[in-house]
């Protein structure tokens, strides 16, 4: 998988169902969500995820936030690819104030 693939459009006979299942079931309650939060609570499903194991699954993992980022590189890695030029930039500076004194 390339990480400059564009997103891919929800299929919409899925989302259509969706919503058709949503009307159905209408709007939660107070107290459909205080039962859905005591089951949350009582499972605690967070304490047995184990996440990804496998070295495939490791790196499809690694591709999920590069899903909605504008350009080919994340915030992240534009800010790591900068901190070398931002490095050499003050290495000049202290270069230059060194031979002007």
């Amino acid at each position: 998988m390339s990480t400059t693939e564009a997103p891919k459009e929800p299929n919409p006979r899925r989302v259509a169902a969706g919503r058709l299942n949503r009307k159905k079931r209408g709007p939660l309650t107070e107290q459909g969500r205080q039962r859905l939060r005591e089951a949350a609570l009582r499972d605690r499903h967070w304490e047995r995820g184990t996440g990804p194991r496998t070295p495939e699954g490791k790196a499809r993992s690694a591709l999920n936030g590069k899903a909605r980022q504008k350009g080919p590189l994340s915030v992240r890695e534009l800010r790591a690819s900068l901190a070398d030029v931002k490095e050499l930039i003050g290495q000049m500076r202290e270069t230059r104030a060194r031979l002007s004194s």
